[in-house]
Order: structure tokens, then sequence, then C-alpha cells
């Protein structure tokens, strides 16, 4: 009798115990949603400061082990075509919130770990999410579980639910997914990873022809934090088995095996980033084109120039699409290129430089490669010159360095191809992709811009200090613009004097 009082005893302490630290952590909890909310809405602006749009906390309940709260995504007044949200739309996210120290929902998935929450999220009825809501058979299209740890960090896995949404001229299917995500309590610190199966995206253009895109074993892997410049660091991985473009119901492209990799690093006061492209195989129209590969570098960039740059030039773009609203495309374009090449020597600031080391593409005949290495300077810090073409393009390039080869066989063989798809037999194409590559290469050496060795055509092109050598050949940079007669005329070359006219009786 005895024991089991004391048994009593211990579980009437310990509930008091747990229910005490259950309303502690849910108010801890509710105290602390406001900040994030602000430092959220921050980030949104710095991250997307033409998005437009604003994050706010509504209709919070909290109880004793367990509170509910809207999240409302919402547009902060702004218009413009380029934003995602109208005045008036509302994305809500439903919160219910498990209090810790050992949350209920945690429980039930055998996590003993101590937390201040477990938030269960999914997206409410509204008119602007109702048609997934409907494609999904009233289900949110998105949930997500997150722990909240007592100092701030969440682990969260997201799942998407499989969706069939054919509106006519949409169609939207998605197998589903699960993306499990860990953010450390300040944002600094973020790993995403998870995978689609397959995805289709599809509708009518604007001469109401249907083109679709499937996707097939997408996958993201992301793992990034801030460094001590104030800038996301780190890896981010993007893979998909297959993608397929298809129009009016005819597979046009087909690309198997495309893997993307960013590496953002810090190299003391300065940025690098590195872009690596891959792809397996290229069919159009179901011809086999080939592999390729691209790797793009940029380094020893300045922090706070490429600030500078991205927040007026984004400033200004946002300018051109508020101005222009339904203007013709076209011109909407030439107005952001620009804003893009009136801010670009902001971005040159500390004398960056860009490799592309390799691009390369190769078939069954052979590989061809081309590698550049350009070293730019800050035009700010050059002397202002007259304007003629040599010294302008002394004052943005310091040295560039770049070679290509390209075997005619290989050529010969990515041509015939072109052919076919035009319709030509397999005969009539050989011969005219030979005809053609033999012609290209006879132009391309006349105007010595290539040399031809083992039946592979060859350029290479180094700058410096005003001096040019182009497949060996030494010449001043104003010779060189010379040779076409485009950019200029040979160095110590005048124009001819021109004949006065003579006066008429």
């Amino acid at each position: 009798m005895k024991k089991t009082l004391v048994a009593v005893g211990v579980i009437i302490v310990l509930g008091a115990a747990w229910t005490g630290a259950a309303w502690y952590t849910g108010k801890q909890f509710e105290q602390r949603l406001p900040s994030v909310v602000d430092d959220a809405n921050a980030r949104i602006k710095t991250a997307f400061p033409e998005a437009g749009v604003t994050l706010a906390i509504e209709d919070y309940h909290r109880r004793l082990f367990s509170s509910r709260v809207n999240l409302v995504l919402m547009s902060d007044g702004s218009t413009g075509d380029n934003k995602p949200l109208k005045p008036g739309d509302r994305l809500i996210v439903n919160e219910s919130i498990d209090h810790g120290p050992f949350p209920f929902t945690q429980l039930k998935k055998g996590v003993l770990i101590p937390s201040m929450a477990s938030v269960h999220s999914q997206l409410a009825s509204t008119p602007l999410v109702k048609p997934l809501l409907d494609a999904g058979k009233g289900q949110s299209p998105v949930k997500a579980l997150t722990r909240v740890a007592y100092n701030g960090d969440t682990v969260s896995v997201i799942d998407l639910l499989a969706l069939d949404l054919n509106s006519g001229a949409t169609l939207f299917r998605t197998s589903g997914g699960t993306f499990n995500a860990a953010i450390d309590h300040d944002m600094n610190n973020m790993s995403v990873d998870g995978s689609i199966a397959s995805l289709l995206i599809g509708g009518l253009n604007q001469w109401q022809q249907h083109e679709q895109v499937t996707v097939q074993d997408f996958s993201l892997e992301s793992n990034t934090h801030k460094g001590k410049l104030d800038y996301s660091i780190g890896d981010n991985t993007i893979k998909a088995k297959t993608l397929v473009y298809n129009f009016d119901g005819k597979d046009m492209l087909s690309a198997d095996n495309l893997t993307q990799v960013t590496k953002i690093s810090e190299d003391g006061d300065r940025l690098n980033a590195q872009v690596d492209y891959n792809l397996d195989a290229l069919h159009v129209q179901g011809q086999n084109f080939g592999s390729g590969r691209l790797v793009i570098k940029l380094s020893n960039l300045d922090p706070k120039a490429i600030a500078d740059f991205s927040e007026k030039y984004h400033a200004q773009v946002q300018q051109v699409m508020q101005q222009t609203g339904q203007a013709d495309p076209v011109v909407q374009q030439q107005l952001i290129s620009q804003a893009l090449f009136q801010n670009l020597p902001l971005a040159l600031k500390g004398n960056p430089y860009l490799t592309i080391a390799p691009f390369s593409w190769k078939n069954s005949k052979g590989e061809s490669a081309f590698n550049l290495t350009l070293n730019l300077n800050d035009p700010s810090q050059v002397p202002a010159t007259p304007a003629t073409p040599d010294r302008q393009w002394a004052r943005w390039v310091n040295k560039l360095d770049a070679k290509l080869t390209v075997p005619l066989d290989m050529a010969t063989e990515t041509t015939t191809q072109f052919a076919r798809i035009q319709g030509y037999n397999d005969e009539d194409a050989q011969k005219l992709a030979k005809q053609q590559v033999q012609g290209l290469a006879a132009m391309g050496q006349m105007f010595k811009l290539t040399t031809l060795t083992d039946n592979t055509l060859s350029s290479s092109f180094q700058y410096a200090d005003n001096q040019v050598i182009l497949n060996g050949q030494k010449m001043s940079l104003q010779n060189f613009m010379g040779l076409f007669g485009l950019f200029g005329l040979p160095e110590g070359e005048t124009q001819p004097a021109q004949p006065q006219a003579t006066p008429q009786p």
C-alpha cells in the first residue's frame, strides 16, 4: 500500500512538472514567434526585394498543452506584373503547436528529445490555393512537422502531396515527395534535402499550342551557412534523371542525368562562386546529340560591390516593370539590359575574374572543348581616355586567354543530325554537313582565326598589356581589331584623303 501511494505521489509530481513545463514552453514559444516573423520579413526583403510580400501572425490561441496560430503571407500593397501576390491575395498556413518539454506529436514518432514545441503546418483554404486543395481532394498540398529546440533551432519534415490538376489551359501533375530541413535559431546554418519522383507542368502558349515539361527523379541537396562576409556560403546540388519538353504531343527535346552543383566560398575578404553543369545525353527529336559539361567560376568578388550592384540593379528593374506595365516584352528586355550594363561597373570593384574550364561537348565522333580565363578591371580605377574601341577594351579587360578545339568529324556529325531533323535523308544530310563544315573551316583559316591540324580545328587567343597573340601571331590590339575592318583601322593607317569639291562656275 505504501509503495502504491509513493508511486501515485511520483506520478502527481511528474504530471505537475510536465504541466508547468508545457505552460512555460508554450508561453516562451509565443514570446519568440514575433521576433521570428520580423526576422523572416527582413530576410524576404533582402533576398527578394521585388516580391512585395510580407508575413504576419493572426489568431493566436494558447492553451495549456497546445496552441493554434495562423501565419499569413500577403501583398505589401505594391503592384506590378512581377508580383507573386496581388493586393488582397492571402496565403494562410494553419499552425498547430504541441508544447514541450515532450510534445505529444514527437512522442508518437518515438522522439524523446526535450523540445520547446512541435509544430504541424498546412495550407488553409483560400481563393489563391483552392484549385490545389481541390486537386488534392481537400487535403493541403504541403504539410510540415517541425521540432523546435529550446535554443530556437528547427528540424522539419515537409511532405508534398501527390496532385493532378487539369484546368484545360493548365496541367500540373506530381507524384509528391518529402524534403527535410534543418535551420538554426539565427537562420545562419541551413541544410535541405529531398526528392520528387515525377513532376509535369503543361499549358497553352500565346498561340494556343500545348507545351509540356516532364521531370523524373528530381532531387535537391543544400548545405549552407553564413560566412564572415555576411553571405551564405556552402554547396547546393540539383539533379534530374530525365527532363522532356513536349510540343503539341511530340517530344521535341529530352535530357538525361542533368546535374547542377553550386559552390560558394570565401577567400579572405573576397567571395568565389563555381557552378558545374553536367548532362549525360541530349536528344532532339529522337537524335542523340551527345553529352556536355560546363564549369563556370567567378573569383575575387567584392561582397560590398556585389550588394551595391544588386540593390541598384533590382531597383531599376522594379521601376522598369512598374512603368512599362503591359508594354512590348522586347522593349522591357531592352530597358532591363540597359539597367544591367549601366550598373555592371559597380560589380567589378576588386577586379574579379571569370573562368570557363571546360565547356565541352562530346558525341560519337569526338569531343569539342572551349576554355576561357578573363581578368576584369574596375573601370573606376582606370583613367578615362578617348572612347576608341581599343582603349575602351583595355579599360574593362586586364587579361584574356581563350582556347577552342573542334574535331571536324565531330562537327560534321552534329551538323548531319541537324540536317536530318530538317528532313534530309542520311546521304544528303551527310553531304550537306560536310560541305558546310569544310566551308566554315576554310573561312576561319582565311581570316586567320583558326588553324587545322590532324583534322581538328583550333583557335587560341591571348590578350594582355595592349598585345594580342592570335594562334601564335603577335600583334597590337588595334591591329587585331583592324583585321576585320569593323572596329578601326590597323595601327599606322589612316583614312584616305577625300578630294575637295570643286566649286561650280
